[in-house]
């Protein structure tokens, strides 16, 4: 069965991998001296200012895909290979598993060279496992949660070109939102599990599989009428980027509201990581945040210059919404709708959703309350920190397997 993976999946799998709460320790070594050398020339530049080499990925940065990974596509499909390595991304999903021999080879050389993290990204991983920040995420990951489902995920829509990138796949994300919904969850939780950069975890593969379904999605976008005289490039590095910060800095402003308030050091531990994200997901070094400032930069270029209504984006939110309705409860697309214009209101007048005073007051009140008990617990009883994680994340697993109807939630590249 042919699937897309969703915007959310990134991102999740973004912020995933960079709030992922697990241990470093053993993560895959380069696979050759050449594969070492990759991933020294994708870590991020030790200048003493850090803004100097970053640029504000604007109007150059539309016109960009990835190339390395775009070739990979043209490759498999010139060939006619792509259910094969659809087969080989099924049978890849460890961090310590090799590449599947089966693997036509110009994906089986791409993902040796890229799925390996420089010394630099695996202390960054390593910082955030073993810190406090770890320990932050897994108190509050209801609010996290949250953020990303009713916050992160409507604003990517708001943008038209993210919303259209989503629609021109032609997959049955737009037709199956559960679908949807279910790879958000999962792909989250391939990341944030307690053991997700372990070697038994999957946080590493989830990522460079998903930038080649971007890829894949950015072939299809092209061949479906994608016009790039005027919107640029499908999936492109700006639009990347932007999807990035809306898992990672987007999240912790609207986390927040529910007190949310990591320390400074917190807040740098979690971009490092969800850069290292962005350099597994394709995003160039020039245009990948470094610091809460950039990151900052990105958010307010988007909400300024890159938030409209589009035929597009009303559709996929409202489609969300309608599924909550059949899916959890009737009634259950209202209480979402007042939750995603409690998290940003421009964003719900962007995509066409009504104020509604009678629920958005006491969701907007109580909602910040409603997981703090278990949060002051785990305060208390620091231990029981990761068993909520992981009853948090069975929990949440079995509700994006609902979503589908318990079907599998495979992470596939689209091949038609």
């Amino acid at each position: 069965m042919d699937h897309f993976m969703s915007r959310r999946s990134t991102l999740a799998a973004a912020l995933a991998a960079g709030v992922a709460g697990v241990a470093a320790t053993g993560l895959p070594a380069a696979a050759s001296a050449a594969d070492s050398g990759r991933a020294r020339e994708h870590r991020a530049p030790s200048a003493a200012d850090p803004a100097s080499a970053w640029e504000l990925p604007t109007d150059r940065a539309a016109q960009e895909g990835d190339p390395e990974a775009d070739e990979v596509i043209e490759e498999l499909v010139r060939t006619d290979r792509m259910a094969a390595a659809n087969q080989a991304f099924h049978d890849w999903t460890r961090n310590d598993q090799p590449v599947p021999d089966a693997a036509p080879p110009v994906l089986y050389d791409f993902l040796r060279r890229n799925a390996v993290l420089s010394a630099e990204e695996r202390a960054a991983v390593d910082r955030l496992a073993h810190g406090d920040s770890i320990k932050l995420l897994q108190g509050n990951m209801e609010a996290i949660t949250v953020t990303e489902a009713f916050g992160g995920l409507f604003a990517a829509l708001a943008d038209p070109l993210l919303a259209k990138s989503v629609w021109y796949a032609k997959y049955d994300l737009v037709m199956d939102i559960g679908r949807r919904f279910s790879r958000t969850m999962n792909t989250m939780w391939d990341s944030f599990g307690h053991n997700s950069w372990d070697p038994s975890g999957n946080a590493l593969v989830t990522l460079v599989k998903l930038r080649l379904v971007h890829a894949a999605a950015r072939h299809m976008g092209l061949a479906h009428g994608w016009n790039t005289a005027r919107d640029g490039m499908p999936i492109s590095q700006r639009l990347e980027v932007e999807e990035l910060m809306y898992v990672g800095a987007y999240n912790l402003q609207l986390a927040a509201k529910y007190d949310f308030r990591p320390t400074r050091q917190q807040i740098d531990e979690l971009l490092a990581l969800v850069r290292v994200g962005g350099r597994l997901l394709g995003i160039q070094d020039a245009y990948n945040p470094r610091t809460l400032d950039q990151a900052n930069q990105v958010l307010a270029d988007a909400a300024a210059n890159h938030r409209a209504p589009s035929d597009e984006g009303t559709k996929l939110a409202h489609n969300m919404l309608d599924w909550m309705d059949r899916k959890i409860f009737p009634g259950a697309g209202a209480v979402g709708a007042s939750m995603v214009r409690m998290m940003d209101a421009h964003v719900a007048d962007v995509l066409d959703i009504k104020p509604n005073p009678a629920l958005d007051t006491p969701v907007a009140t109580l909602a910040p309350y409603l997981y703090r008990p278990a949060y002051e617990v785990q305060q208390t009883f620091p231990l029981l920190a990761p068993i909520h994680a992981q009853m948090f994340k069975v929990a949440s697993q079995m509700v994006a397997w609902y979503a589908v109807d318990f079907r599998d939630y495979d992470l596939q590249m689209p091949t038609r």
